[in-house]
């Protein structure tokens, strides 16, 4: 079973290329599995009509013990066979975010649901901020990880940041197959050439701008659904095969920037 995590700033664009990517491994027959993780849970919400799934923090809460949960109870199957599970998590303000991951992770466990899957898609919150949102690199879970970046220095920063993260648990098995860059402007493309050099790692593709992936969000499809003959499923295509060969791929470990260099980084930039 191969695991894919895609990390990223909130609001970079992590479940729009999860949701495609989990399309197009399910169109190569392989039994795929996405797992949002997020307490927004819409991650996996194009890949299932825009209904909204229970969520596994709302499946406990409902169960109101701590007995194993079926997992009809928090599982759904989404378009192509596609399994969806969102970890869910308390009410904005309310406890920790990050307890919906360990939870979710732990009932997957107890109801031995990777074992049905050859490969699963985590789509992770953000910046690695907790041990919640980092336990796919701690517990070596997320053995794939993709950053999805964008050319604004938050995003880069961000990327810096989870760099450190898949180093330091790269002891666990976790590796970095490389960047994402998502709606990058034109002048910006060389930033995150320049970002990729720096963090030792490589661009495995670009994201254009398409104003059709707004228009299939609010569809609530995958635009690879919506336009599978379009330019841009052809990127996710060509994205999927790439990952699926970075697998197999000898990756040495990120070089992530100090928070001088980071810094150093940015000065660099022409105005």
């Amino acid at each position: 079973m191969q695991s894919i995590a895609v990390y990223g700033k909130g609001g970079g664009g992590k479940s729009t290329i999860a949701s495609n990517l989990s399309v197009h491994f399910a169109r190569r027959k392989l039994r795929t599995l996405q797992i949002g993780c997020d307490p927004k849970h819409d991650s996996t919400r194009s890949l299932v009509a825009g209904k909204r799934v229970t969520t596994v923090v709302e499946a406990i809460g409902a169960k109101g013990s701590g007995d194993s949960l079926p997992r009809e109870d928090f599982l759904i199957e989404g378009m192509d066979g596609i399994g969806c599970i969102e970890a869910g998590g308390p009410e904005s303000g309310v406890g920790c975010a990050g307890l919906g991951i360990v939870a979710t992770f732990r009932v997957i466990k107890q109801a031995n649901l990777l074992d049905d899957y050859d490969l699963v898609v985590m789509d992770v919150l953000g910046d690695v901020v907790c041990g919640g949102f980092a336990m796919p690199l701690t517990r070596g879970l997320a053995g794939n990880t993709i950053i999805v970046v964008s050319d604004t220095p938050m995003s880069m920063y961000a990327a810096n940041n989870i760099c450190k993260a898949v180093r330091r648990y790269s002891r666990n098995g976790v590796r970095l197959l490389g960047l994402v860059a998502n709606g990058i402007r034109e002048e910006g493309r060389g930033r995150v050439d320049r970002l990729a050099e720096k963090l030792g790692t490589r661009v495995l593709a670009e994201v254009p701008y398409d104003p059709r992936i707004v228009l299939a969000e609010r569809r609530r499809t995958p635009i690879s659904v919506m336009e599978p003959d379009g330019s841009t499923s052809e990127v996710f295509e060509r994205l999927c095969g790439d990952i699926l060969s970075a697998c197999n791929d000898s990756i040495p470990d990120p070089t992530p920037m100090s928070d001088d260099e980071c810094d150093a980084f940015f000065d660099e930039e022409p105005p």
